[in-house]
């Protein structure tokens, strides 16, 4: 029997939700169905409330720290998700992931420099390289059964680029890449002398018959060569509360983001960031396991009904994700975002933000009671029809 209530439907309207109280800044309207921002529409686990709440009485949020039992919180719970035993110096504190990445390119890379990513992709990604004066080299995935990267090209590539920013599992298509996958692109950037950054902010997503693997756990070689970015605030709902860290076994590495991040001056962090990731690692595994078949009974509810619709989705291996493929209706981007809008009444990430080959799709968040689910996907179907 469910322990937790995914089904129960919270207004957040009001609440200085980017998700719900952002659509007519983004959308021109309120009169849409929010399934944009990838967070959930789900309350946190109730640990986690509690300790906000009870933290929150005592009155007083001066500049926190992180403990030692923070550390041991992040260790354990990649050793026991991930069977990856890191070691507690290898932790590097970031305020949130693309702050992180941010740092990371500032570290390893100089003004001019390329940076190699795989678009369809996360739109930050774009954004963080071209505001900080470096090239995106784009290392386009293929589209077959299901998406996967394009080696042949990507060897040809790499010399090229001075880091590679890889996201697993990928944002927007689902994929959770193959421990056989992960080991022939770090074969090919160690060749190319090419430092590879890797967004995890998705890895406590994956579905039954997937496995996650960390890129830096594979071997020797691929930890030396590997920054890994983690989070808490995707899996528990807390993005609210800014917080994450890099893993950088690489001493050298290690020293050279480190004194980006001092130069930054990005401080002692989120008070209830660091106490919502303890907690959360602490006693969230039991909500996160449940959470997870939750998902996975959205994810192949939308799938069927929407390609029974005609829409051309690949049911996502990890991730509360969908990346529709609407090409087949002939229509421009932004008269395909028109008719989400106002035919479907449906707030949809748009395509091409994902970068030139995103033309044609949208994403959509699944991360939501069933019947906000299911309601999504009836307007949907409806302007379809």
């Amino acid at each position: 029997m469910a322990k937790y209530d995914f089904d129960e439907v919270i207004d957040r309207k009001g609440t200085c939700s980017e998700k719900w109280d952002g659509l007519k800044k983004h959308f021109g309207t309120d009169d849409v169905l929010p399934m944009w921002v990838a967070d959930m529409d789900f309350k946190s686990p109730p640990e986690v409330i509690k300790l906000i709440v009870e933290r929150s009485k005592h009155g007083i949020f001066g500049y926190p720290v992180r403990t030692e039992s923070y550390y041991e919180a992040i260790i354990n719970w990649v050793r026991e998700r991930y069977d990856w035993e890191i070691k507690g110096d290898w932790i590097v504190d970031v305020p949130s992931v693309m702050p992180g990445i941010a740092a990371a390119i500032l570290a390893f890379t100089s003004q001019g420099d390329s940076v190699m990513i795989q678009p369809p992709v996360y739109p930050p990604f774009f954004e963080v390289i071209e505001s900080l004066d470096r090239q995106v080299l784009p290392n386009r995935l293929q589209l077959g059964e299901k998406w996967h990267m394009d080696f042949s090209e990507l060897e040809r590539q790499l010399p090229s680029a001075k880091a590679f920013l890889l996201c697993n599992p990928h944002n927007p298509v689902g994929r959770v890449w193959t421990a056989e996958d992960l080991l022939s692109l770090s074969r090919a950037c160690l060749k190319a002398g090419v430092p590879i950054l890797s967004d995890d902010i998705h890895c406590d997503f994956v579905y039954p018959g997937h496995k996650y693997t960390p890129l830096a756990s594979l071997d020797e070689e691929s930890l030396m060569n590997t920054v890994t970015f983690m989070s808490a605030s995707k899996t528990f709902n807390i993005a609210g509360f800014k917080n994450a860290y890099a893993i950088v076994p690489n001493a050298e590495m290690r020293e050279k983001l480190s004194k980006i991040l001092k130069g930054l001056h990005f401080g002692s962090g989120d008070l209830f960031g660091i106490l919502g990731l303890e907690v959360a690692y602490r006693y969230g595994k039991d909500w996160l396991d449940e959470l997870i078949l939750y998902l996975e009974e959205n994810r192949d509810i939308a799938v069927s009904a929407l390609q029974k619709a005609g829409v051309d989705v690949i049911s996502p291996e990890g991730t509360y994700l969908l990346w529709l493929d609407l090409r087949k209706l002939g229509l421009s981007q932004d008269e395909l975002m028109k008719f989400l809008i106002e035919k479907a009444k449906l707030g949809l990430n748009d395509g091409l933000n994902f970068g030139p080959d995103g033309a044609g799709f949208v994403r959509m968040n699944i991360g939501c009671p069933r019947k906000i689910l299911r309601e999504g996907i009836n307007r949907l179907v409806r302007a379809l029809s």
